[in-house]
């Protein structure tokens, strides 16, 4: 007898693809800022509110989704980017020139469950209603879960206030999640089963833990999504007309280690160096607009970090460009900028000692002559640019006046090493 079978699809594999494909908070971040860029979005930011249940948000403005986009494109695992990037319009451009996509395959939208396991969506395109929705990421870490069987609840809404009149509603059905609701009784015995066997797993591994049903429902209970949550918003406070806003409650630690509330130890030290490292200069604060790369690009992408202690905001990342910049960096001792070829030959202007070399012509260098350049399909090396600037550390061999040294030594101090950037936005892991 030959039989024809479906595959079955366990919640864990939304899981799997999602939060464990990303290696820490700051780097879902990073994803979660490409899509805004991917969506044509010319400011994004994230939020850290200091209330006695933290919050964390992110903000953008590009074109945001409507609620057949949100259930037909962000539902679905896998969607077809290529054909999506064709349906493009001008007017979802906003006006931009056409960019190259930056976010993982899809990875993005899960990968915000590393900010936290409760998520509120909240979309908007141009001419069309809000759509909203609430998700718990941890409700996918159960194994015995059917993926089918979890549903999300969706809504949407015209006015902004609506969003609290749905919020109580958007929380029950999203517990329904746990102990079924009263539409299915079938599907009601197969979640109370799975959530059984999966607390009673985890019990068994470590009688102390708390069961993981338990603990989502009191984080759904305690989550507290308020108006001043919006307020930063270019959408919410009517400054754009389309966007998408996550609003995440049970925050990482990492982005509690942001707040000035928490005790400052050499592991929250850490934790805010490496976040500050992985965030900053996001885009290329090094182009200018007589630089003499070729593919140096500015995306016209504006991005921040800020803090919230009641009414009050701190900025802890910013575009790094009234910091750190082109202009800045050729003011230093020894330059090196231009362009390698595929020969690896480089062409541009050198700086050495406070001097331009060659004024007005390019500084040629060879590469070494036993130097093999692979030129397989897999291999294959092109042309790109480079920009490097540095000084003489020790103060009595520095040209540098006594003010400019000093300067410089502080702003190596935050934003010294290499960097990669392709299409004006920075390629991690890499500097």
């Amino acid at each position: 007898m030959i039989e024809t079978l479906a595959f079955r699809t366990q919640a864990r594999t939304v899981d799997h693809l999602g939060r464990e494909q990303i290696a820490d908070c700051p780097t879902a971040i990073s994803e979660l800022w490409k899509n805004a860029y991917d969506a044509y979005a010319r400011n994004v930011s994230l939020h850290i509110f200091d209330d006695p249940e933290p919050v964390a948000a992110v903000y953008d403005d590009g074109h945001g989704m409507s609620y057949d986009e949100f259930i037909n494109r962000w539902l679905i695992v896998g969607t077809d980017s290529k054909y999506y990037e064709s349906a493009l319009d001008k007017d979802d451009r906003d006006g931009l020139p056409k960019r190259t996509k930056q976010g993982q395959k899809g990875i993005g939208r899960l990968s915000s469950a590393n900010l936290g396991p409760l998520l509120l969506i909240v979309s908007k395109r141009k001419n069309a209603d809000f759509v909203a929705a609430l998700i718990d990421w941890r409700i996918f870490e159960n194994p015995y879960l059917i993926l089918s069987d979890i549903e999300i609840p969706v809504t949407q809404f015209v006015e902004r206030s609506e969003l609290f009149q749905l919020l109580p509603d958007l929380f029950n059905r999203l517990k329904d999640n746990l102990w079924g609701g009263n539409s299915d009784e079938k599907r009601a015995k197969r979640l109370k089963l799975a959530w059984d066997i999966y607390d009673r797993l985890v019990l068994d591994n470590d009688p102390k833990a708390k069961k993981p049903s338990e603990l989502i429902a009191n984080t759904i209970i305690k989550a507290r999504f308020e108006e001043r949550h919006f307020e930063p918003w270019l959408v919410w406070n009517e400054k754009r007309q389309h966007g998408t806003a996550l609003i995440v409650s049970d925050i990482n630690y990492d982005l509690k280690a942001q707040l000035s509330s928490i005790e400052l130890d050499s592991n929250v030290k850490n934790i805010r160096q490496s976040f500050f490292s992985t965030l900053s200069a996001f885009t290329d604060p090094y182009v200018g607009v007589d630089a003499s790369e070729f593919n140096a690009f500015d995306p016209d992408f504006s991005y921040e970090v800020k803090t919230w202690l009641g009414k009050l905001s701190t900025t802890i990342i910013e575009n790094d460009r009234d910091a750190i910049n082109r202009e800045v960096t050729e003011q230093m001792e020894h330059v090196l900028s231009g362009n390698i070829d595929e020969f690896g030959v480089f062409r541009g202007q050198v700086k050495a000692f406070g001097e331009w070399r060659k004024i007005g012509n390019d500084y040629v260098i060879y590469p070494p002559k036993d130097l093999t350049i692979p030129k397989g399909p897999s291999t294959f090396i092109g042309p790109f640019s480079i920009h490097v600037a540095t000084f003489e550390q020790t103060r009595e061999n520095s040209t540098l006046s006594q003010e400019n040294f000093v300067r410089f030594i502080e702003l190596a101090k935050q934003h010294s090493g290499f960097l990669i950037f392709r299409n004006g936005l920075r390629v991690l892991p890499y500097g």
